[in-house]
């Protein structure tokens, strides 16, 4: 078990479906157990930051994007929700499976708040 892991545990503690920290290189840092497929991880965060963003593909199916605040996005696809917090070297993603998106932005922009505090 990573010292990271205890953040992704902390997330899915407190009732987010999936979670996971990587680094901006796409490299996987920790994830809870069955974590959606992201196909070109990368290159799907990158979208979700860029200036027109209209969403990415998890399990090849796509989340739409639903606003962007400061460090982070809000993403939806029917009735499941993500959130992607954007750190300084990593990213971290929230995905709540029959969860509205703004249900994970607390919880995940705390935790990312902390990390880039602290570095990261």
């Amino acid at each position: 078990m990573s010292g990271w892991d205890q953040y992704v545990t902390n997330l899915t503690s407190q009732g987010i479906t999936h979670a996971g920290i990587f680094g901006a290189d796409g490299s996987k840092w920790a994830a809870s157990p069955h974590f959606p497929s992201i196909e070109h991880l990368k290159d799907e965060l990158s979208k979700a930051f860029s200036s027109t963003p209209s969403g990415i593909v998890v399990n090849g199916e796509k989340y739409i994007f639903i606003r962007n605040q400061d460090n982070f996005v809000v993403l939806r696809k029917g009735a499941d929700g993500m959130v992607i917090v954007k750190l300084n070297q990593a990213y971290i993603i929230s995905i709540g499976v029959n969860q509205k998106p703004e249900m994970l932005v607390g919880a995940t922009n705390k935790i990312g708040e902390y990390l880039k505090n602290c570095g990261y």
